[in-house]
């Protein structure tokens, strides 16, 4: 039998702990894990887009709606890893500014370099689109609205996937979003999810890998403790990115991806 004396075992248990703290400020405790193969499939829907694309504060942009610097209403959508040229983002968009009646703005979040369909390179994607250099373009494009846009009185977002992260990123205290929705979110950490400040509305999927019930119920009790508005909507017999890349010819999956929208407009609507 191995024996070891007390201050040695007491030495074994320092560093062990000294190391797992170590690990975690580099790998922070997820509140929904990366994206990963169920993030490259996609539905393409049929339709015809009505918005346009304009350079907004250095980005390339997806606009449905008149963009003004006079409007005091936006809506700022982050797409998952398909970006701004997906149709079905489009006409997303679309649909938000038709209900709303202010403009939507989908900005380039990607460098233009999304993933392609049913592509699960995601070593390289996030190797080309390393956390840090996201969030300073998504800084650099948001910081304008703050001192420009003085007759802007009201900032909505919502994230898709990937782009939940950085919504929720900037719910915090000082964010510029009044109000934020995101739908089956990967890459969130707890950290994160802890300095959200603003109502934060949820739609998940009981199919997902990524946001897994485990996940879920963790995110559900540090909303708990923030003392804000928010709501978690769960659509049972659907998958991860349903609300955006779902086949909308399956009932159960048109119905989530439906109502996920409808309650984002009403979420928008009543925090106005």
């Amino acid at each position: 039998m191995l024996l070891i004396n007390s201050n040695c075992f007491l030495s074994l248990l320092i560093i062990n702990f000294i190391c797992i703290y170590i690990d975690q400020l580099h790998h922070p405790v997820m509140a929904s894990l990366p994206p990963s193969d169920c993030c490259a499939k996609v539905t393409f829907q049929e339709g015809t887009a009505k918005g346009h694309f304009e350079t907004i504060h250095s980005l390339r942009c997806y606009v449905s709606d008149n963009y003004t610097t006079q409007e005091e209403k936006y809506l700022v959508i982050f797409t998952d890893v398909f970006g701004l040229d997906l149709l079905n983002t489009k006409l997303i968009a679309d649909n938000f500014a038709d209900m709303l009646g202010y403009p939507v703005i989908v900005p380039d979040i990607l460098f233009n370099d999304p993933v392609s369909a049913n592509n699960s390179d995601f070593e390289t994607f996030f190797a080309n689109h390393p956390v840090e250099k996201t969030k300073k373009c998504i800084a650099d494009f948001l910081s304008p609205f703050k001192s420009t846009f003085i007759k802007a009185k009201f900032f909505a977002g919502i994230g898709y996937c990937f782009g939940a992260k950085y919504l929720v990123h900037h719910m915090t205290e000082s964010g510029i979003f009044n109000v934020g929705a995101i739908a089956h979110p990967s890459f969130v950490d707890e950290e994160e999810l802890k300095q959200v400040k603003k109502p934060l509305l949820i739609s998940a999927a009981e199919i997902d890998t990524i946001f897994t019930p485990e996940l879920r119920a963790k995110s559900e009790m540090i909303l708990k403790d923030l003392d804000i508005h928010y709501q978690v909507d769960l659509f049972g017999g659907v998958s991860h990115g349903f609300a955006v890349r779902g086949d909308l010819s399956v009932k159960s999956v048109r119905y989530a991806a439906e109502k996920a929208f409808a309650d984002a407009v009403h979420w928008f609507n009543y925090h106005a």
